[in-house]
């Protein structure tokens, strides 16, 4: 795996790739997200991608976050139980959520050892089972990747929490 250095990664451009364009955008810092989060209406998501170096990751975010009021905006997630069973470890306060590509079975014995807030699924997992039994564990149910606008008014009768876009412009559609 390649490492970049913080100016490396700020020299690279962002904003131009699939079908949207954003020509010139660069990659935020975590501070400066949660610095632009803080004047707007919407949650985040950390998602923990790394597959090793996770114990060092997980004790900077604990760091970062411990007594942080942001902390009530931000939501930690993982495909990994074994991730989410850090995040709790090092700080229990964390919002956590579980993301499921490819199915939902374990979800109720993954709450119970780390206390989730939310679970994120893949779009072709939804259905109102689900969100239905989601919702009676006091998760929220936040879809990931909806990019069609019709498929979000889909979602909306669920009713899922949210969903996870590539497209922003659907919000203002």
């Amino acid at each position: 795996m390649d490492s970049f250095s913080l100016p490396q990664l700020r020299r690279l451009e962002a904003g131009t790739w699939g079908k949207w364009s954003l020509r010139g955008e660069r990659i935020p810092t975590l501070d400066e997200l949660l610095e632009w989060g803080r004047g707007v209406r919407c949650g985040m998501n950390l998602e923990i991608k790394e597959d090793f170096h996770v114990d060092e990751l997980v004790r900077q975010l604990a760091a970062r976050f411990t007594g942080s009021r942001s902390l009530d905006r931000v939501l930690f997630s993982s495909f990994r139980a074994d991730d989410l069973l850090r995040l709790r470890a090092a700080f229990p306060q964390a919002r956590l959520a579980w993301l499921a590509s490819r199915q939902s079975r374990g979800l109720t014995p993954l709450d119970r050892r780390v206390r989730l807030a939310a679970m994120h699924p893949k779009d072709r997992l939804i259905n109102p089972r689900l969100v239905k039994r989601c919702h009676r564990l006091g998760l929220a149910v936040h879809v990931w990747v909806v990019n069609q606008p019709r498929r979000l008014a889909e979602l909306e009768t669920l009713p899922v929490d949210g969903v996870m876009t590539d497209d922003p412009r659907l919000f203002t559609m």
